[in-house]
């Protein structure tokens, strides 16, 4: 850790404390009864960089403070130089592309690696306000986490490392956007507090429980309350702006539905009704079947002829429009005869006798994976997708944390249109852009862990090749489309991922000899001094990584565009062409 690093206790505003804090003026602190109610932690005040991107590597990460490092800070956030592009999916020359029109309209589906902080901000100046939605997937903050980060956060870390992303999550979307973010019950309290603040608690959609597995022997050796769910915070960024999707879902038959209408082309007043079971009966295809044995052909035939299943309901004085609570009198007046009344707006049709309403089975029916289908609407509770068995979707494993297709073709059908554009800045194996792109959506993905190569790269060129797993089948997915891979370019983070790697005294020294050769260093640092220290001989491994860690230049870790023509840094004439194409620079 630096000298100007935070460390525990010092240089932040805010006590040793985790709760719920008052901003009004007249009664500032913690816990009071007050409707101006924040979540106050340790380093709230400060941004946490999080730069893993090795798998079980844990190094202590530092927090820099908006105000006394707040040079340091907008150092960290400029645009940073981008390298190793490859265009996938596509014949054309990369140099070729465009990456925005003139409009500044996203034209390419972006895979990116590096922190997904720095890549947000390297993202801000071309897609604020352009996001339709983002959906992540973070670490949850557990001893285990399904999530490869340095999962060894203290609760006040983790919400600053939250807080830091959802901050310019909420810039980046566009007013008509959205943000899920997923987490068990481990955060879930401080997360929605926290949410309230970034995106305003007017701005809260629902909060989605997900049945995401279920006890076996194995699970539940230890006697109690098995944890089956996990959670989604939605929000909006202006909830006035915001329209949802209507959705659909599976349910077992209704058979409550048991009036079948004998004659619907003939006059309303001229209707006739028999029971369902005897139409099923009468039915040339089905002549004397008894539907109690017979059930799936019986719910096959209401299915097909929803359009003449029907019941009979009563009509609430409380709920009812107007026109319909009018309806209701006139048909109590004259208990035998049909009143209609037509709606427009998409609305359904309105058939009162006798102050009920005639319903038909057709409402609840839908077309869900290319079958007719009994269907509800959607709740906040989703018990109906699978999590058994999708280890290997998109034909890349992961070992843990992996999202079925069905949950995230869920999310995107609710909030978004085709070619809208789709974020995911905590990407893992690429589920999100996976679904994204079989649904006509723009998409950008940001990993900063080492597997996206073998694994989210791996899967996503799949996709473009026609894989059939997932929701393929659902959405007759054929394959095609393209997409741009490019990282971050490392500075001193290569020397970073250098150190942690090492295995071994001697692989450490031969790391800090390219360091002293290559790297940015402490303004304080005093090689001389630092090589005939013979304190340095006696620390053990961790200790030496501990103290090389230190001192590099935690702001250089990635090489700021603005540096980019350094003829120091080594940036090819090929990396400058591409990183100018990203950011619309004309230097030629």
């Amino acid at each position: 850790m630096s000298d100007n690093s935070l460390k525990k206790g010092r240089y932040t505003r805010l006590s040793n404390k985790i709760g719920l804090y008052s901003t009004s003026q007249d009664r500032i602190g913690f816990l009071n009864n007050n409707n101006d109610v924040v979540l106050s932690f340790p380093f709230k005040d400060t941004v946490l960089e999080a730069g893993m991107s090795k798998e079980d590597k844990g190094r202590e990460e530092r927090f820099l403070h908006e105000v006394i490092d707040g040079a340091d800070i907008d150092t960290l956030f400029e645009a940073k130089t981008l390298t190793n592009f490859e265009l996938i999916g596509s014949d054309k020359n990369i140099q070729d592309i465009t990456f925005f029109d003139e409009n500044g309209d996203l034209q390419q589906n972006l895979l990116i690696k590096g922190n997904n902080l720095l890549a947000l901000h390297s993202l801000s100046d071309h897609l604020v306000n352009k996001i339709k939605l983002i959906y992540i997937d973070p670490p949850f903050n557990t001893e285990n986490d399904s999530f490869q980060y340095n999962d060894s956060f203290t609760h006040s870390a983790w919400l600053t490392f939250m807080k830091n992303r959802l901050e310019v999550s909420r810039e980046l979307l566009s007013d008509d956007g959205s943000i899920f973010v997923h987490c068990d019950d481990n955060e879930l309290a401080y997360l929605r507090v926290l949410m309230d603040e970034v995106f305003g608690r007017s701005n809260f959609i629902s909060q989605i429980n997900i049945d995401a597995r279920s006890p076996s022997a194995f699970s539940t050796v230890n006697l109690g309350v098995f944890k089956a769910s996990e959670y989604m915070l939605w929000y909006a960024k202006n909830r006035t702006n915001f329209t949802e999707n209507s959705c659909r879902v599976a349910r077992n038959p209704d058979y409550a539905y048991d009036k079948w209408l004998e004659n619907p082309e003939d006059d309303i007043n001229e209707w006739k009704f028999i029971s369902v079971v005897d139409a099923y009966n009468k039915d040339a295809n089905q002549q004397n079947r008894n539907p109690l044995t017979e059930l799936k052909r019986f719910n096959k035939f209401i299915l097909n002829n929803a359009d003449r299943v029907c019941r009979l309901a009563s009509i609430s004085d409380s709920g009812a429009g107007q026109a319909i609570l009018e309806l209701k009198e006139k048909s109590l007046q004259q208990p035998n005869t049909f009143f209609y009344l037509k709606r427009d707006n998409g609305l359904d049709d309105v058939y009162v006798i006798n102050g009920q309403q005639l319903i038909f089975y057709k409402k609840n029916v839908s077309v869900i994976n290319g079958e007719l289908t009994a269907t509800k609407l959607l709740t906040n509770v989703w018990t109906d997708i699978a999590w058994e068995g999708i280890a290997k979707e998109g034909g890349v494993k992961l070992k843990k944390g992996k999202k079925p297709e069905a949950l995230i073709q869920r999310i995107i059908a609710l909030s978004t249109i085709e070619n809208d554009i789709v974020l995911d800045f905590c990407l893992g194996s690429g589920t999100t852009c996976a679904v994204a792109h079989k649904m006509g959506r723009r998409w950008i993905g940001i990993e900063q862990m080492d597997y996206i190569e073998d694994i989210t790269k791996k899967r996503l060129k799949s996709v473009i090749e026609g894989e059939r797993s997932g929701i393929s089948k659902v959405v007759n997915w054929q394959g095609g489309g393209s997409f741009v891979y490019f990282e971050l370019k490392k500075y001193n983070q290569y020397f970073l991922d250098k150190i942690m790697a090492a295995t071994t005294k001697g692989e450490l020294d031969e790391v800090y000899k390219d360091m002293a050769k290559n790297a940015f260093l402490k303004f304080w640092f005093d090689k001389d001094e630092f090589e005939k220290d013979e304190n340095f001989r006696v620390l053990d491994l961790d200790q030496r990584k501990e103290l090389l860690i230190g001192i590099l230049d935690e702001n250089q870790l990635y090489l700021n565009y603005a540096d980019m023509r350094d003829s120091r840094y080594q940036v090819t004439e090929q990396e400058m062409a591409l990183t100018d194409l990203f950011y619309g620079a004309n230097n030629g």
